[in-house]
């Protein structure tokens, strides 16, 4: 029912011209968000939802919402980001019986602890233990590893974001996207690069809302990209524990492709990986 109510709103905004439709909003937004709430989405995230998607049926009249002078969608905005939150429970629990019985024993192991980790607040004492790294070529399990702990955090209702650097790698993660959409890296990324997302934006708000981010062609990630996400999450996080607290698992294998460095020689490109990151230090290895 929502999703009609949010096609007869969109409707009415562009054939019956009503005289205040920021009244009409305001007065029946709650029931055009319904669906997204039960799904536990957060309200700002509900809303503009809601408006992303009346926005789409009036873009196809040549209409906005700003021409209705009705809330803005947020440009950093991306609808599939509540694919995480719409995920159904039961599909996630099923999908993730079935692949629990499929991993290996060092894929077992990898996800153990990142359960482990998870099932734990952050603190001090375990602020430098919730960085971990998946170490395998191409068709090792790396991939099948993710969508498992995708569906099996889905299933405990546990927020998690995929992504990689390259745009194809994404295609095989479930809800994958690239890190410099996920993060909104700048280009080219410099050792005092920012992130483009602001503390109180939308994204922002999704940002801080995951607790598992799940980050694959590692060797290709420059070691700023990763300080930039680092005090990205800290800001949207209010939380000076590396990476705002949250559990990162990466993946990848340092011996195929490295980070791009123009015209850099050999000493640059290694210099430039992750691993002369300081964050390495305490990164918890797994094959």
């Amino acid at each position: 029912m929502p999703k009609q109510i949010r096609q007869l709103f969109a409707i009415i905004l562009t054939f019956c011209e009503p005289d205040n439709p920021l009244h009409l909003w305001n007065t029946y937004k709650a029931f055009m968000i319904e669906d997204f709430i039960h799904r536990s989405v957060p309200l700002i995230l509900a809303e503009q939802a809601a408006l992303c998607q009346v926005e789409k049926i009036i873009n196809q009249c040549g209409k906005t919402l700003t021409d209705y002078n009705l809330p803005v969608v947020e440009l950093d905005f991306n609808l599939d980001n509540l694919e995480n939150f719409n995920q159904n429970v039961q599909q996630s629990i099923d999908e993730a019986n079935r692949m629990r019985s499929l991993l290996n024993v060092n894929q077992l192991n990898v996800c153990n602890a990142i359960s482990a980790a998870l099932n734990e607040q952050p603190s001090v004492e375990n602020q430098h233990s919730r960085l971990f790294f998946m170490d395998g070529p191409a068709n090792s399990g790396k991939t099948f590893t993710y969508n498992y702990l995708i569906a099996e955090t889905s299933s405990r209702g546990i927020k998690s974001a995929t992504a990689a650097w390259t745009g194809i790698a994404p295609t095989l993660l479930t809800n994958g996207s690239t890190l410099h959409g996920l993060f909104k890296l700048p280009v080219p990324i410099l050792d005092n690069s920012t992130c483009n997302v602001t503390l109180n934006s939308i994204h922002g708000h999704f940002l801080s809302q995951v607790s598992l981010f799940l980050l694959d062609e590692t060797s290709m990630i420059p070691k700023h990209a990763l300080n930039a996400i680092d005090r990205l999450l800290k800001d949207v996080c209010n939380n000076n524990f590396p990476f705002g607290g949250k559990v990162i698992l990466l993946g990848g294998y340092f011996r195929q492709i490295l980070p791009v460095v123009k015209r850099g020689q050999q000493a640059e490109v290694v210099e430039a990986c992750i691993k002369y990151s300081l964050h390495w230090l305490w990164v918890q290895k797994f094959k």
